[in-house]
């Protein structure tokens, strides 16, 4: 977040067309703080590396994630959180036109929730930069060899940096990081961005402490956080993912899971520097979207309408399941309310992604 930062495009020029709609929204609901011009260009290039998802805390209006969107190869989603419902709201019409952008609103530690992600951008909280900003925790976060960028630092001039004339603590917090590999990148001559890229272990692809990946291993729930599940795996911790706890919908761990509950799980990874186990109880459930996708795809459901949103509305087709139908498809029908049901055919079905397109029976 720059305090000038809407205002620094009113000299460029050759912008990608994303980025001009998203300045126009930032100036029209008067939002000053987007991201600079010169620290969007290198999310720009940085987001070309991404394979699969890239995260961002604070979307404003939108700047950032669009040349973060500008760069993104296709088929790579794109997550961000942002605390203001009506900043939100406009950045989601922004993408409403990009299926594999979404908008989360909330604090920024729902982008635990998609986790981990090869690009994660700081730019709304997890950065450390003040004393009620918790930092984020790479391990959990960061694919191995993942970024992390922590932008809006004063070039440093000297060693030990500082801000203000005290030690610049945040700084030196990434770029001592045990998890990273940091680097700092002057980007103007009042401005830096820290990229740190999460070290790549040897030896944590196949085994550690006689866990092997793979394996079936049996634990007992220790903790639960909103970022996760600790479990106690005979001496050793575990660690659950929400996306890896359960393959059906839930809107709480205790759903799922009791504190003192034996939970049976597949071991996925090892952070050695933790030194945690990352386990996966999802992996051993039948998976009931590979179930829908093999009878439903091309047919006519029903289900209610879970949530209307401005890029359209999703419709629960399964237990679990739902599907965007796309405001453009919705033309000449009136829009539907929450609740409402719906008879929808299934066009398209994403496994990778886990996604459903559908469109309004005819």
């Amino acid at each position: 977040m720059s305090i000038s930062g809407t205002d620094a495009y009113a000299k460029e020029v050759q912008l990608p067309p994303l980025v001009e709609r998203a300045v126009a929204a930032a100036r029209a609901h008067d939002f000053p703080y987007s991201c600079r011009p010169e620290q969007g260009r290198l999310l720009q290039a940085l987001a070309g590396g991404a394979a699969s998802v890239i995260g961002e805390t604070g979307t404003g209006c939108g700047v950032g994630l669009a040349w973060l969107a500008s760069g993104a190869r296709e088929g790579v989603r794109l997550v961000s959180v942002e605390r203001d419902p009506e900043r939100a709201r406009v950045a989601a019409e922004l993408f409403a036109d990009r299926p594999e952008v979404e908008i989360l609103t909330g604090d920024w530690t729902r982008i635990a929730e998609h986790a981990p992600y090869d690009l994660l951008v700081l730019d709304g909280g997890g950065t450390a930069k003040t004393p009620d900003d918790t930092a984020v925790d790479p391990a959990r976060l960061l694919t191995p060899g993942g970024r992390v960028v922590i932008d809006d630092f004063t070039p440093s001039t000297g060693h030990p940096p500082l801000h203000e004339g005290s030690l610049d603590r945040p700084r030196l917090f990434w770029l001592r990081h045990i998890a990273l590999d940091t680097i700092e990148i002057p980007l103007a001559p009042d401005l830096a961005t820290l990229v740190g890229t999460r070290c790549r272990l040897s030896g944590t692809e196949s085994t550690w402490r006689e866990f092997e990946i793979g394996q079936v291993v049996r634990g007992v729930v220790t903790r639960i956080e909103n970022f996760g599940v600790f479990v106690d795996l005979d001496g050793s911790e575990g660690f659950i993912t929400a996306p890896e706890l359960s393959r059906r919908h839930f809107d709480s761990y205790e759903e799922i899971v009791q504190v003192g509950q034996e939970v049976t799980a597949q071991v996925l990874a090892f952070e050695l520097f933790r030194p945690q186990v990352r386990v996966s109880t999802a992996a051993l459930e039948a998976d009931p979207f590979a179930e829908f996708a093999r009878h439903a795809f091309g047919g006519t459901l029903r289900g209610p309408v879970t949530q209307v949103v401005p890029f359209g509305v999703f419709v629960r087709v399964a237990d679990g399941i739902e599907g965007l139908v796309h405001r453009d498809d919705l033309d000449g029908t009136p829009p539907p309310d929450t609740g409402d049901e719906l008879t929808v055919e299934v066009t398209d079905i994403n496994l990778v992604h886990r996604r459903v397109r559908l469109r309004p029976a005819r």
